[in-house]
């Protein structure tokens, strides 16, 4: 029984009886039940492997080669899912980016009507306040009508301006770097015409101040000029660049209004005037000839058609004049001019702002209609695509899908199917032509739930055809098994009726014999032939057949283990301590004492000859008796431990492994009849120590069924050497033989 196994079922090992005086000194729960009912297979022991077995041999998963086959489908369909998802979901941000740059160019382009209008302001403030100056530089003294309209100005330019500023900083997070930094630019210059206006209050030089309204104007021009920055619309970008040039028309055009008036108004056109009115000319020129070459063919025809209506051709003949006249400027020479600062004025006022502000004001427009028209087309673009993409991937998923199901049900059903097989069906049919004494069973299986005639459904029917095969070899193997379990019978029957009157006869000449010598050789006999019906009962155990001898009365627990001692070859170094008052109902005393006789041969056997073997038995609190059978022998590994007591608490069927641990079978068998315990542990001196656990149903308490010779003191139980031993220790009601 303590031969070396390969296989280590999981078994703790048992605790100290002493410190654990119940049956969880055994390490299992004391019900009964512990037999082949519940088996748990292992590999050599005849049985089909779990699914859980299985399962903990199964390799790493982390190998591509090792992903279930819906994962790996999934992943076959995910790379190009996942490009058309990228590539889709750039077209669509590159849709959104559209319709956010254009929402941006709507917002500036909403701005440049703003920003139209405040320029607007700001040259005619400047136009204003240069006629208030040179009326100033001729009068002389306060000019409250002058004052009170240049007053009236700046206060629409202050609303203007207001304009302007709430609208920068309502769009200020969603510009451009670039914008932000003209923005910033432009309302400083927005905070510091309190200071321009103060300087212009206290000079009396015209120039200056046109140059600093000129500044602030240019840089509200840029903020304009910079709308279309960051748009691939060609026809957006030329608006906008035709709006700035019209816009820089006007300037350039303003500024020819307050120089050439302050000049009327003090009959003199110094070197500066005369020099800036020459580039502003110059410079609307240019810009004209720019929007002409740049401006599409409806621009430049609206553009003719409000100059052409206008006082132009009298302004510019005024400043023609003056630029001709030259130094006679100087001498007053205008000063007999029928045209008047205020005629001046009006035609260039009539020019800048109805017909120059008309087509500033309509291309603005135009500007406004093409950026929500441009924002409108790309959030449809953007929904479009994004729909499209949505749509198209919802079909291919949808489609994926259909076919993925197509291909892992049947899968999961065969795999459902074969855990099924592998794990309960083809187990449990084993199991039942194991114990069905060799009856053969019908090979018929039910095939795995997969009708598709694929390679799917042709490894289903291959898988039942395997299963059907099987079937067959464990019905020829029960068979088998059942032919030798006959075998073991008909041995077994037919030795023990020859050891039984073997038995008879050495009894009878044991009562008539006189010699010591002869009287001691027929005890040997004796012994042995008790040794061989016990081997002989192990063939009936093997073949799952019980002995046919019986008791009917309970006989008392020490007169069991006499019993059993005396049929081992070392019965004399046996010692017995044993709690009195306890019996073994009939039923179980002859499998009992083939139990204790096996485990005390194994005791005896695996230990020095010099060396008691100690058994021990007493009641426990939580019922039932532990017995404790100790020897100081070599003992056993703590794998191979492990492996004996899961065998003990899982008889295998016979096969050539049972036959070289027949004791261990034997005993596991022999415990599973009656729920008995039986568990092995390194003994606390060394050696190996057998802990069995009688249970309720096995035991009986009487005070009164104490042997006439009482408990067991501890002391070697030995035979005198005078005088002959009986067979078996007899009960009190007589010798007991058996039936």
């Amino acid at each position: 029984m303590r031969s070396r196994s390969n296989e280590t079922p999981g078994s703790s090992h048992v605790a100290e009886a002493e410190q654990a005086p119940d049956a969880s000194a055994l390490g299992h729960d004391p019900g009964p039940g512990n037999g082949q009912n519940g088996r748990a297979s292992e590999p050599g022991s005849g049985g089909v492997p779990q699914p859980e077995v299985v399962a903990a041999s199964q390799p790493s998963r982390r190998g591509l080669k090792n992903w279930h086959v819906r994962s790996r489908l999934l992943l076959l369909i995910a790379i190009p899912t996942l490009t058309a998802v990228a590539l889709g979901g750039l077209r669509v941000w590159s849709s959104v980016q559209s319709a956010s740059t254009y929402q941006r160019v709507q917002q500036l382009a909403a701005l440049d009507s703003d920003i139209s209008v405040l320029v607007q302001q700001l040259q005619d403030e400047r136009d204003q306040t240069a006629y208030f100056i040179a009326e100033g530089n001729v009068r002389g003294g306060s000019q409250a009508d002058g004052m009170q309209v240049l007053y009236a100005q700046r206060l629409d330019t202050e609303r203007a301006a207001a304009e302007v500023t709430a609208h920068l900083e309502q769009i200020g997070g969603s510009l451009s770097p670039l914008d932000r930094q003209e923005a910033q630019v432009a309302l400083d210059d927005l905070e510091n015409l309190p200071n321009v206006r103060l300087e212009a209050d206290q000079s009396h030089l015209i120039p200056p101040i046109i140059q600093r309204y000129a500044r602030i104007i240019t840089d509200m021009l840029v903020i304009e000029e910079n709308t279309a920055q960051g748009v691939s619309d060609v026809n957006l970008v030329q608006t906008v660049g035709a709006l700035g040039l019209v816009s820089r028309m006007k300037e350039d055009a303003s500024q020819q209004r307050a120089i050439l008036t302050a000049a009327l108004i003090q009959h003199v056109l110094d070197p500066g005037s005369r020099a800036a009115l020459l580039t502003a000319q110059s410079d609307q020129a240019a810009n004209e000839a720019s929007f002409g070459l740049s401006a599409t063919n409806a621009q430049r025809l609206l553009f003719r058609t409000s100059l052409s209506r206008s006082f132009v051709p009298l302004a510019n003949a005024e400043e023609d004049q003056a630029l001709s006249l030259g130094t006679a400027l100087k001498n007053g020479s205008l000063k007999k001019d029928t045209t008047t600062p205020d005629d001046f004025y009006g035609a260039m006022t009539n020019e800048i702002d109805n017909q120059l502000g008309s087509v500033q004001r309509k291309l603005v427009n135009s500007i406004i209609a093409r950026t929500v028209a441009l924002h409108n087309a790309a959030v449809v673009s953007a929904l479009f695509v994004a729909i499209a993409v949505l749509l198209l991937l919802g079909l291919a998923l949808l489609f994926t899908v259909v076919v993925i199901r197509s291909m892992v049900r049947p899968l999961q059903r065969l795999r459902m199917g074969a855990l099924e097989v592998a794990g309960v069906r083809l187990p449990e049919t084993v199991r039942r032509m194991s114990e069905s004494e060799g009856a053969v069973a019908p090979v018929d299986v039910e095939p795995i739930d997969v009708d598709s005639s694929d390679e799917i459904g042709e490894v289903a029917r291959a898988f039942d055809q395997v299963h059907r095969e099987a079937l067959r070899l464990a019905s020829n193997e029960a068979a088998l098994r059942g032919n030798v379990n006959a075998m073991f019978v008909n041995l077994s029957r037919r030795s023990q009726s020859l050891v039984e009157r073997q038995i008879r006869l050495i009894d009878d000449l044991e009562q008539g014999e006189q010699d010591a010598e002869r009287l001691a050789n027929l005890f040997q006999m004796d012994h042995l032939a008790t040794r061989m019906r016990r081997n002989s009962e192990n063939l009936l155990v093997l073949a799952g057949h019980e002995v046919s001898r019986r008791w009917t009365q309970a006989v008392p627990l020490v007169d069991v283990l006499r019993a059993a001692v005396s049929e081992i070859e070392q019965y004399e170094r046996v010692m017995l301590n044993v709690q009195p008052g306890i019996s073994v109902r009939g039923q179980a005393v002859n499998d009992v004492v083939h139990l204790i006789a096996e485990l005390a041969e194994n005791a005896s056997s695996f230990s020095a000859a010099d060396t008691p073997v100690k058994v021990s038995g007493h009641l426990l609190n939580s019922g039932g008796v532990l017995l404790d059978i100790t020897d100081k022998g070599v003992g056993m590994g703590a794998e191979e431990m492990a492996h004996a007591n899961w065998r003990l608490d899982n008889p295998p069927v016979v096969d050539v492994a049972v036959s070289r641990r027949m004791g261990l079978f034997v005993v596991a068998r022999l415990a599973a009849r009656h729920g008995i315990r039986v568990r092995l542990r390194p003994a606390s001196a060394g050696g190996l120590t057998a802990l069995v656990w009688l249970p309720d149903e096995v035991i009986s308490h009487d005070s009164a069924a104490a042997s006439p010779t009482g408990a067991c003191n501890g002391s070697m139980w030995q035979r005198p050497a005078s005088a002959p031993r009986p067979r078996r220790p007899a009960p009190p009601t007589g010798r007991w033989t058996g039936a």
